[in-house]
């Protein structure tokens, strides 16, 4: 019950506002060439809200986490019926490519999870993540023949995509990690945001086009990326929890990016429309103050949505 208490206590809290990007113009990266797919010597990013992203060369796109739903505040604070926004999904399928070859999934949370199966029919993809996140797909319709699990070790080279998958973390709320376990095929289709267990958390590095991204959601202090990722272009990494942002530094030195993005710091129960929004339970000054101070490598940035960035 206690932890039931805090998650909801989380929920409710990450649904005040705390400001926007407005106040970090510095760290706000966008341009590149504007067509879709024309990304010719990089791979071209699109920032789609909560942890989801679009990658895009040589023509081809390959999305993580998307989720343009943004369940209501009320409907996860008393773990109400929750279902994908057919408008929310038709007005952010605006923002992507028509194909992708894949959709990456780091966790099974509902805003990671959601939206994938409509995306999935949508684009042609296939879905790349754990078990977990891979029964609660099929439970609500997606084809076996669509999914492939991964585990960490895996490598997938899909289309132009080398993939390669490693074993990461959830941040603990208030000492847990919210809604925890696992599920396997058959599986009863989730209803609640409760339903959408965590998983099996994995970290991806993406390389195309002679560039190799890291992703993550975010992790625990005490526990830095496989040595094996070695060296990156970006490091993408979650940093919405206390968690995330004590684990940074020890996370960033090993990769050596040339770039850090700071992602999954919105607040995910406001409608596209409000503008990005930090969560209450964010704290980006400090992930600055961190990376100075520690003398971290790479450029800290940041994206707003739908503002497409090419990393060269």
């Amino acid at each position: 019950m206690k932890g039931a208490f805090c998650t909801l206590l989380f929920l409710f809290l990450a649904g005040v506002a705390s400001g926007g990007l407005e106040k970090y113009p510095g760290f706000v990266v966008s341009g590149g060439e504007t067509a879709r797919g024309t990304s010719r010597g990089g791979i071209r990013i699109t920032y789609l809200g909560v942890n989801g992203y679009q990658f895009e060369t040589a023509g081809h796109a390959l999305l993580a986490d998307p989720y343009f739903s943004r369940v209501g505040l009320g409907a996860a604070i008393f773990d109400q019926s929750i279902t994908p926004s057919p408008e929310r999904i038709e007005e952010g399928f605006k923002h992507l490519q028509a194909r992708a070859d894949a959709i990456l999934v780091t966790h099974a949370h509902f805003d990671h999870l959601l939206d994938v199966p409509e995306l999935l029919r949508r684009t042609g993809a296939r879905l790349c993540s754990g078990p977990t996140a891979v029964a609660l797909a099929q439970s609500l319709g997606t084809p076996p023949r669509r999914c492939v699990t991964v585990q960490p070790g895996s490598v997938k080279r899909i289309g132009p995509w080398t993939i390669r998958v490693f074993a990461a973390q959830h941040d603990r709320l208030f000492g847990s990690v919210p809604f925890p376990g696992k599920a396997r095929a058959p599986v009863k289709a989730p209803v609640k945001p409760s339903d959408w267990v965590t998983g099996e958390p994995l970290a991806f590095v993406i390389e195309a086009a002679g560039k190799r991204i890291y992703l993550d959601a975010g992790g625990l202090p005490g526990a830095p990326p496989d040595p094996a990722v070695g060296k990156v272009d970006l490091a993408i990494l979650g940093v919405a929890l206390s968690d995330s942002r004590q684990r940074f530094p020890a996370t960033v030195r090993p990769l050596h990016p040339r770039y850090v993005l700071a992602s999954h710091q919105d607040d995910f129960f406001q409608p596209f429309s409000h503008g990005f929004v930090f969560g209450k339970l964010t704290n980006f000054p400090e992930v600055v103050r961190t990376h100075e101070n520690e003398r971290l490598p790479g450029r800290l940035i940041l994206m707003d949505y739908f503002q497409p960035w090419t990393l060269r």
